[in-house]
């Protein structure tokens, strides 16, 4: 089987409706796809994610990030030719698109995990077996197959049919991609054509037409060589006992093609929960409503989404002492969630007036360096039952000043 064989065969498996071929791999050619991946990935690449022990003291939950854990370390260089904003750029898209993501894990002699290597969702198939135990399949390169146990794959996936392979939300809403694709070729090859209508020639009266079929294919290739694409608009005589009939008229309102194009962009966003305005649909967007679907974004969206893969480090990276001694993973997104500046401002106000933070744990959330004990940087303010405010609280205890840093 020839190589254009195969690619047509697998072209006509993934045909939807509208006359293109929708998969995981293509499927950014949609602008609002697009929009999409962009929204998700971006966040995620610069959203911190870190390893935490976490205790009571005081009867109250605190967590302190360990620096010198392994996997900190890993979580900062997966491997040899990703950093970690390259590396959950990635990940953050292949899950968002195939509904899975897949990782090898590269052990050194002994000890933790070292190294993260990604694998190409569409050849990775987990299997369960009658005992339910799990391996995974893996296609590589040449024609080797590989089957991994559970144990030396790290797995991250959405919502699954089975319980087993996350539904790829591209192949669940293939047919709207797909429409939004189609009309957008349709744009390209409009105005590629110079926004032109399709011509129709007629037979004057009392011809007998092109002698053969050669002659008309020929006349007919030449018109499109020269009336179309760069050749527009040059003047062409036809042949003799041939003109020009009454041209198709163009009809893109009848057609609804905008308004596909704009209900397009709400079904697909809706289909990963991305508020209208981060696929560049204003329609109904004001500034307060944009404001609230930034917040809405990061909560419906990106935090179920940090919520997969931190379940999935906490199974696949940590080890059995690790769980038991409360070590936990977690992304901060909180550090992509910032408001406007006045009202963040009143925001780090309110806490500060009221004792919450102080001025250094202020200063640290707006990326300005801190300032000495003696000017105030790390001292509370406390107000009594009726809302006076009484001196400054001194500057705590190291177990104190800890148990805030955490």
């Amino acid at each position: 089987m020839s190589i254009d064989t195969l690619i047509k065969r697998l072209e006509a498996i993934y045909e939807v409706y509208s006359g293109v071929a929708v998969t995981c791999e293509n499927c950014e050619e949609a602008p609002t796809v697009k929009a999409v991946m962009t929204a998700i990935t971006r966040r995620f690449g610069v959203m911190p994610v870190h390893v935490y022990a976490t205790s009571m003291r005081n009867g109250r939950a605190i967590k302190e990030i360990q620096p010198s854990h392994p996997v900190e370390r890993l979580l900062s260089r997966p491997n040899d030719w990703q950093d970690k904003t390259n590396y959950w750029l990635d990940a953050s898209s292949r899950l968002a698109r195939y509904g899975n993501f897949y990782t090898l894990k590269g052990r050194g002699v002994t000890g933790p995990v070292r190294k993260l290597f990604p694998l190409p969702v569409s050849a990775v198939e987990p299997k369960q077996d009658d005992e339910y135990n799990v391996t995974y399949r893996v296609h590589g390169t040449g024609g080797r197959i590989i089957d991994y146990p559970a144990a030396q794959i790290h797995h991250v996936r959405m919502s699954a049919r089975d319980a087993l392979k996350g539904d790829s939300p591209v192949m669940d809403v293939r047919e709207s991609i797909g429409l939004e694709m189609a009309a957008e070729k349709m744009g390209a090859s409009f105005f590629g054509n110079g926004g032109l209508p399709g011509m129709v020639f007629e037979y004057a009266e009392g011809s007998q037409g092109f002698k053969t079929d050669e002659e008309r294919r020929a006349f007919l290739d030449e018109f499109q060589e020269r009336f179309t694409a760069r050749g527009r608009f040059r003047a062409i005589i036809p042949p003799k006992g041939v003109k020009l009939g009454q041209q198709i008229p163009v009809e893109n309102e009848k057609a609804q093609f905008l308004e596909t194009r704009q209900y397009q962009r709400t079904v697909i966003a809706g289909a990963w929960g991305v508020p209208p305005h981060l696929v560049a649909d204003l329609s109904k967007g004001t500034f307060n409503n944009v404001e609230m679907q930034g917040i809405e974004f990061t909560t419906n969206v990106i935090l179920p989404l940090c919520r997969m893969f931190e379940s999935a480090m906490e199974r696949d990276l940590l080890t059995d002492e690790d769980r038991r001694s409360g070590i936990i993973i977690r992304f901060n997104p909180d550090a992509v969630l910032r408001g406007d500046f006045k009202t963040r401002q009143e925001g780090l106000a309110m806490q500060r007036q009221n004792g919450v933070i102080n001025a250094n744990e202020w200063r640290e959330r707006e990326g300005m360096n801190p300032i000495s004990d003696e000017d105030g940087g790390e001292e509370y303010f406390r107000q009594g039952p009726s809302g006076q405010t009484a001196e400054p609280s001194s500057s705590p205890s190291s177990e104190d000043k800890n148990e805030r840093e955490t």
